[in-house]
């Protein structure tokens, strides 16, 4: 008899490994090296009720999205002409090969040296971290986008424009949501990268709580931006769904 499983059954069990895996290890390595998921947990209920971090969390979220939707304005048709243009295409690659592989660590003391240790700072650096991998997400999408599509329309007598509203987005909009997946993932990081480097906000809680005796404050403070990063993206996937039926069966991510 074949046995069937379960994807939610697996995701539970390899869940319940990890955790009694972590519950082992904390009780051997004590909370100052390796706190238990008991004490993460306390520490996490802690700061729901804690006015200093929810004010954290709300100021790095705002200027995250600001640099965050930024980025989407200018990525999104940045991409699609890369993809359509082989002159777009030589003029931006380059910079995009070259930026997609520097991480925001790298680029912040920078930014500091030229915008301070301001909002303006934590923007451009969610800006810049997110933008190429927007840019060349849409890139690969429009450089695919099936010739028939625009042949079909083209037969039809419909103009640039008509192809380009009626054909092209629909075709890559399930594309251009998975960019904005990818790009609200990247923007998380940079935002708490340039936050910890000028130890404000979030960055800031991090950096005190990594000075702690006991790491379950550090740990509660990454078990909150795995929650929040994990529910943003399931908020897009729903979005998706929702908008567009056809998104699931047209990507994979």
């Amino acid at each position: 008899m074949r046995l069937t499983y379960s994807p939610l059954l697996m995701n539970l069990t390899g869940c319940a490994l990890a955790l009694l895996a972590w519950q082992l290890g904390g009780m051997g390595l004590g909370d100052a090296l390796l706190a238990t998921p008991g004490a993460v947990a306390l520490s996490w209920l802690a700061l729901l009720g804690d006015a200093v971090f929810w004010r954290a969390l709300v100021t790095m979220l705002m200027q995250m999205l600001a640099g965050y939707l930024l980025a989407l304005a200018v990525g999104i048709p940045l991409g699609i002409a890369m993809g359509r243009s082989r002159w777009v295409m030589a003029a931006v690659k380059p910079w995009a090969s070259m930026f997609i592989v520097v991480s925001a660590a790298a680029l912040v003391p920078l930014f500091i040296l030229l915008l301070g240790r301001g909002m303006l700072m934590c923007i451009a650096i969610v800006f810049v971290a997110t933008l190429w991998y927007v840019v060349m997400t849409m890139q690969q999408a429009a450089r695919d986008l099936p010739a028939r599509y625009m042949n079909v329309a083209l037969s039809f007598g419909a103009s640039r424009h008509q192809r380009f509203r009626l054909v092209m987005l629909p075709a890559l909009f399930p594309y251009l949501l998975v960019a904005a997946r990818i790009g609200l993932t990247h923007s998380l990081r940079a935002m708490v990268t340039a936050e910890m480097f000028i130890s404000t906000d979030f960055g800031g809680l991090l950096n005190d709580a990594g000075l702690e005796l006991s790491t379950a404050p550090l740990f509660a403070l990454i078990v909150m931006l795995m929650l929040i990063s994990v529910t943003a993206t399931g908020l897009l996937r729903w979005l998706a769904g929702r908008v567009a039926p056809w998104y699931a069966s047209r990507t994979e991510h």
